[in-house]
């Protein structure tokens, strides 16, 4: 079945011109002398949040993979949660300049991602209602970096509470949790934020740019207090939950530990670059011993908005992981086939 996106587009074709000249005429208002937007307050972003409808093409090929992937997987009864991580603009886009503003098409495209898959029968957690009402938004302790594209340790940690509330609203996912031992899981917030130089977007500035200084940031510990009874008479630490994506899965940003906490259980972490994409990632994981040997019962699969345009062949990645979209399939479809039932 071909899953069509956006959806509405079907039904309401003049609005959809609208749309595109809309958002055309947006981008095209945008200055393009650099990558970064200089928000209020200190604020930076990337410009590559901003969608186009030009984009579309892209956008379908990467849907249409998440499905069959979700099947794939669903065969050797292996569960998977599908996270879409906001994008900072979309969260805080009352920190862009003035008149900058989302313009339709980028405004809508979280949400017609989302319910597609959902209607194709794959489980997305949506961050974006949770990041959107949580009043650490417009805190002192926001939930993305002020001058990085990443989350906080405080958007790390709502992730993975927001991740363990759709996993319990799921009857098939909350069953798939409750055969996968318990561990016993403490979080301490630190009484008081210090400097970090997370900063790629300063990095991106010109070299006449503003200066920035360090970021203070409020930083968690999780500390593991016990483990389950099965790893304790068994004397493996097996895990059964697996947690990949990009850079905003890497354990500097606190989401592993935070999901561990979240979940109270343990979780094996894969951070992927984003000059590799989640797509070489699934594929490397597949193929890693670590799957042979010990295959989950649970794949919590972070992907970030602005990547939904970029399928296997994105012609903009570095050029080592351009991919054939049917070639990669084909191998993810080999690899599981090859493997017996997870569980």
């Amino acid at each position: 079945m071909r899953y069509i996106f956006p959806t509405p587009a079907l039904h309401h074709r003049i609005k959809w011109v609208a749309l595109l000249i809309t958002s055309l005429l947006s981008l095209a208002a945008m200055p393009q002398e650099t990558s970064v937007i200089t928000g209020k307050d200190g604020w930076l972003f990337t410009r590559y949040e901003f969608a186009t409808p030009a984009d579309v093409p892209d956008t379908q090929a990467t849907l249409n993979l998440l499905v069959k992937t979700n099947q794939l997987l669903a065969q050797k009864n292996i569960a998977l949660a599908l996270v879409i991580v906001p994008s900072k603009i979309r969260v805080n886009p009352d920190q862009l300049p003035d008149p900058m503003v989302l313009d339709p098409y980028t405004a809508g495209k979280y949400a017609a991602a989302a319910d597609a898959l959902q209607a194709a029968g794959v489980h997305v957690v949506r961050l974006d209602t949770a990041f959107l009402s949580s009043p650490h938004r417009t805190s002192d302790t926001p939930l993305f970096l002020h001058l990085d594209t990443h989350w906080s340790p405080r958007g790390s940690l709502l992730a993975a509470e927001t991740i363990q509330r759709g996993l319990d609203d799921s009857p098939r996912l909350k069953a798939v949790l409750a055969t996968i031992p318990e561990e016993k899981f403490t979080l301490a917030w630190a009484d008081h934020k210090i400097s970090v130089r997370t900063r790629d977007l300063v990095k991106l500035l010109p070299p006449n740019a503003r200066k920035y200084a360090a970021e203070q940031v409020l930083h968690f510990k999780v500390s593991r207090v016990s483990a389950s009874t099965a790893t304790l008479l068994s004397g493996a630490d097996t895990t059964l939950i697996t947690a990949i994506g990009s850079s905003y899965s890497d354990k500097i940003t606190g989401y592993p530990d935070a999901l561990r906490y979240a979940l109270q259980r343990n979780v094996l972490d894969i951070s992927i670059p984003v000059d590799q994409g989640p797509w070489v990632g699934m594929l490397n994981y597949l193929q890693d011993e670590a799957f042979k040997t010990s295959p989950p019962a649970l794949i919590i699969w972070e992907i970030p908005e602005r990547e939904l345009r970029s399928p296997p062949n994105y012609k903009f990645r570095d050029r080592r992981y351009i991919l054939d979209n049917n070639a990669w399939l084909a191998q993810v479809t080999q690899l599981l086939a090859a493997h017996p039932n997870a569980r």
